[in-house]
Order: C-alpha cells, then structure tokens, then sequence
C-alpha cells in the first residue's frame, strides 16, 4: 500500500466486469445469456477458471485522501477504499479498519475444500460491476426422477459470491435447479438453511464445519430432496385440483371485488393453468403434482416478476434474479407454501 495513492474516479459500472478489455466470465459448456466470456468444453479446475475467468487479481485497501483545489489534503481516518491490484481502479468500496478482504484465489480454495476436499470442477465464474461482485459456481451430483421413463432432472450447484465493495457479506448457498427449464427450486428441505453468510475479517472463510453444518452439505439434503420429489411425481393431479391449489396459494375474488381485481386474478389464473397443463417444460411430468410444483415455481421466478417481457429475456431475467437471490438471501414463501399444500395432501 502506498501512502500517496489517491482516489479520484470510480470504476465504469455494467452487468459482466470488462475492466481489462476481456470479459470476466467462465461457463463450462453452456452459454450465458449475455454470450459474453470463455466457453469450455472440459471442465476446469480453480486455479484454471481464476484465469479464464479473469479474476487473477486482489483487492487492496488504500487510504482516502480529499483532494481540495488541486492540493492532497489529510487522509480521512479509519475509512478505506477497496481498489483492484492488477488496475488500480476503485471497486467502489468505503470501509473502514476491521473490513478484511476476502482475495479471489481465497475464495475459490474455500470452495474447493468446502465442495471437495480440493479436488474440484467449476461450471461458471466471474466478475459483476467492474469487480463489486464476484462468483464462482461448482455441479454436484443430479438427482433423476423416474430414470427407467420420462425422466425429470434436477441439477445441484453450489454457489459462493463475493463482495468488494464493503457493502454485503461473501455467501455460499446450496441450490437445485430443475434442469429442463433452468428454474431454481429456492425450497426449505429438512429445515436445511442451504445459506451461509459470513462477514469480512481475517478469518472469514476458516471454519469450513460451520458452513458445512451450515448449507447441510450431506447426502441426507439431497435424499431428501429426491424423496419429495419422487413422491409428487408419482401423484396425479387434474386440472381441477390444481385450480383448487391456486386459489389456497392466491386466493380468489369474491362477489363484490372490482373489475380489475377479478382481472388480475382470472390472468394469473389462466398463466398457471397454462404453465401446468400446456407449457413444453412440463412435457415430461404433466398431470402430475410435481408438475404443479414447477408450475408454481416457474410463474414465481418469472412471470410474476416481469412486467414489461418484450424488454428483457427470460435467461437474462433468471440470471438476474439468482443472482439477487444470492446476494440478498430472498425468500419466496409461495413456493414453500405450494411444497407444504402439494405433500399434506
């Protein structure tokens, strides 16, 4: 650290960090939604996917000094800012003694021991906002419903993101997704947080028991899983129970509401109904409550939240919302309430 260094600018702010001139994002296989970043076709350790993805730098901390007509005044006392090591840029960061940066070559080694025991491939990695955030994603196991038919695949990742800029905590989260249509099935299993959150100091990422007891990184988090889901799986359910299960989750208007509360409900009603009994995601589990489940899910992650859809895509939208799931540990009690309604009866 230098005692003369000076911030006067902010980093450029975007989705995908392109702070060198090279997109900072890995993916193993599959695309983003951006088309931005390093495709591979073989998997990739740590210490290859921190260069891929270009996060082979650090985060210092430097000393504010105001400046006042062109002259350095004195440093601010106990406030930092967080800059990049390999371009000097300002992360954008405001933090004061205590506040411990948790490096990126860190990070990914607590994952690897977290996950694996070291021994560790990625599916994607990257940089948000100029360095602000960054991410790093590893698959577990699949889970198969039904692997003699029509199968339904479920997807494990584990996922850790990491802050810069002093304003959150790094967090690791277990977190399945239903393969087919890329939905994250964001519900409670065992009473397993699946969240770890932990703050920046010098001995941020050293009790690894914790964030294992923590995020029920087990086999039991994923048996259990799969016996819920194999048990909506095999139950059928008509279109009528299932108009039944909408009006316990929403509610219904009653005689007396207004036109555009009937509306409203009749619209959201018809969506589900089309997501269940129609939508092409649900080809391989229609008539099922499992597919009632991801009916719910599927309107939750989307539909409900997108108001204008000709101004963004679908997988820009979920990348978006799984992201600010991450960060901000958001809960959707409707898709715990569906699960609840679903397996009760």
């Amino acid at each position: 650290m230098r005692d003369s260094d000076v911030i006067t600018g902010r980093a450029d702010l975007g989705a995908i960090d392109n702070t060198t001139g090279v997109a900072a994002f890995y993916s193993h296989r599959q695309p983003a939604w951006h088309g931005l970043g390093t495709v591979t076709e073989e998997a990739k350790t740590s210490e290859e996917v921190l260069h891929l993805a270009q996060l082979d730098w650090e985060v210092e901390k430097l000393p504010i000094l105001p400046m006042n007509r062109g002259k350095l005044g004195k440093r601010i006392p106990n406030r930092f800012a967080t800059v990049r090591t390999d371009t000097g840029d300002w992360v954008g960061g405001l933090v004061g003694n205590t506040w411990t940066p948790i490096q990126n070559r860190d990070a990914f080694t607590f994952l690897d021991e977290l996950v694996g025991g070291g021994h560790v491939t990625y599916e994607t990695a990257g940089a948000l906002d100029g360095g602000r955030v960054v991410f790093m994603s590893t698959k577990s196991p699949s889970i198969t419903l039904d692997p003699e038919g029509a199968a339904d695949r479920i997807d494990l990742y584990t996922l850790f993101a990491n802050s810069h800029d002093g304003r959150s905590a790094a967090v690791a989260v277990e977190t399945p997704v239903r393969a087919v249509c890329t939905n994250t099935l964001d519900l409670a299993v065992n009473e397993a947080q699946r969240v770890w959150k932990v703050r920046h100091t010098a001995t941020a990422l050293s009790d690894l028991e914790e964030a294992r007891r923590t995020l029920g990184f087990t086999e039991r988090y994923a048996a259990a899983l799969e016996a819920e889901a194999t048990t909506l799986y095999q139950q059928a359910m008509t279109n009528q129970e299932f108009d039944k299960l909408i009006k316990r989750l929403f509610g219904a208007p009653s005689k007396d509401s207004r036109k555009h509360i009937v509306a409203a409900f009749e619209e959201r009603r018809d969506r589900l109904h089309h997501l269940f009994a129609e939508a092409d995601t649900q080809d391989n589990i229609r008539g099922t409550r499992w597919a009632a489940l991801q009916a719910v899910i599927e309107f939750e992650d989307y539909f409900r939240t997108v108001r204008s859809p000709e101004d963004i895509t679908e997988q820009k939208h979920r990348a978006n919302l799984a992201m600010t799931t991450l960060l901000h540990d958001q809960k959707n009690p409707t898709k715990d309430a569906a699960k609840a309604l679903l397996l009760a009866a």
